[in-house]
């Protein structure tokens, strides 16, 4: 595992992330899993992950790729 430091802000974000999410029947989440949730999402939006319904053979394009078009020269 590797130990990371966050800026105040981001810390906040994430109380507040946690705080939105504890309720019933989820509970509280830990910070590791409110992080974990966090980054897969952005990586899976990003196409840095696959998504859940995505074969895991699929080749992963990164989003800024993704959206690459071709120039018409």
């Amino acid at each position: 595992m590797t130990d990371i430091a966050l800026d105040q802000d981001l810390l906040d974000g994430i109380k507040r992330f946690i705080a939105h999410r504890d309720e019933p029947p989820r509970g509280t989440m830990s910070y590791n899993d409110a992080v974990n949730v966090i980054v897969r999402d952005w990586l899976m939006g990003q196409g840095y992950v696959p998504l859940p319904d995505q074969d895991l053979d699929a080749a992963i394009v990164p989003a800024l790729e993704a959206a690459h078009a071709p120039s018409g020269r």
